[in-house]
């Protein structure tokens, strides 16, 4: 009897040990250490090219002074790069912890109070756009890429409809520049959508299924369409709450558009909708480390009621645009097209000079 109990223990015993194994076997093996996070097959970062310029700011008149300026290149954007990969593979790091373009220094010339509403024009600006002529860019020809502060009709649009839609007042020399590229102020952009981000500026979900391919983007539709010499990157609005990648993925456009041919005019916003200004903070980093244009449309609000506008702190005021009104150069919309205008006059002069 004694036996017969020692041996139902022992099988007991091999029982509970033959489970013991069997539950090991089906647990899930440790991920081994060093694998490759995946990144976009088709991004790949351009050269830079290491001729640029710095601008000799006139604090009292808020306008840059002319003559050829002079400043080092700066380097690869390493970290925006990697923040860019992490965006793709879907390892997105805390909005927290916003990974700029690049290590920016402290420089008073280079900060949103400082630097002027109007671009100066680089020596690597005339190499791009050259470059893109040589091409085959329209030269009378500039794309939008934007959200809902780049829609028609207000952006731009009335310079195309005809003088019944504007009043340059003072400012008839601008008129040459809207001669210039006659077509390019009214037209439906490709790149410009309400909600539009810089990452959705790459997504083919955003894409006109009926113009583009299955899998082209905004971007890349609007500028094989349109094959533009000059475009205005007018994004940051939708990217307050994501600013951890803007502007890797800024960079990203920038060499796209620069890979290509075309001239990239970076703009400011009006709004503050993140808090800390670090949008605006980034574009300027990217216009100044990659020697672009910059429309600081920013510091041309700061005179208006309420920064230019309405009560949910990022849609603009409305007036027509009559830039010989000084109650309708009080509203946003106002504001902006007139500067717009300005500032693509500028390049266009800038581009031509000797």
């Amino acid at each position: 009897m004694k036996l017969a109990t020692g041996e139902r223990n022992l099988r007991w015993h091999l029982a509970c040990l033959a489970l013991a194994l069997a539950c090991a076997a089906l647990a899930p093996a440790p991920v081994s250490a060093g694998g490759k996070v995946p990144v976009d097959p088709e991004y790949q970062p351009a050269a830079r090219v290491p001729v640029g310029s710095v601008p000799t700011i006139d604090l009292t008149a808020g306008m840059l002074q002319s003559g050829r300026l002079q400043m080092p290149a700066f380097g690869v954007v390493n970290t925006a790069r990697l923040s860019m990969q992490l965006e793709l593979s879907g390892m997105r790091q805390p909005d927290s912890k916003p990974v700029l373009p690049a290590a920016i220094e402290a420089r008073p010339e280079y900060t949103l109070a400082a630097m002027p509403v109007l671009p100066v024009v680089s020596e690597r600006a005339r190499q791009i756009y050259a470059r893109g002529l040589a091409r085959g860019m329209n030269p009378r020809a500039f794309s939008k890429i934007g959200d809902c502060m780049s829609v028609p009709p207000y952006f731009l649009t009335p310079f195309d409809i005809g003088t019944e839609r504007y009043n340059l007042g003072p400012y008839r020399k601008l008129q040459s520049t809207i001669d210039f590229y006659d077509g390019s102020f009214g037209r439906k952009s490709l790149a410009v959508s309400t909600g539009l981000t810089i990452t959705a500026a790459f997504s083919p979900m955003w894409s006109d299924a009926s113009i583009c391919g299955s899998n082209e983007s905004p971007l890349g539709c609007e500028v094989r369409v349109n094959r533009p010499s000059i475009a205005l990157l007018l994004l940051g609005t939708n990217d307050a709450y994501n600013g951890a990648f803007f502007g890797a993925s800024m960079q990203r456009a920038i060499d796209f558009l620069v890979e290509r041919g075309i001239l990239p005019i970076l703009a400011t916003k009006a709004d503050n909708l993140e808090g800390d200004d670090h949008i605006n903070n980034i574009i300027i980093g990217l216009a100044r480390d990659n020697q672009l244009p910059l429309w600081n449309f920013w510091r041309a609000t700061r005179a208006l009621p309420n920064y230019g506008l309405v009560s949910d702190g990022f849609h603009l005021t409305f007036a027509k645009n009559r830039f010989n009104d000084r109650e309708a150069l009080t509203a946003g919309w106002v504001v902006r097209n007139l500067t717009a205008l300005q500032a693509i006059d500028a390049v266009r002069r800038g581009l031509d000079a000797p």
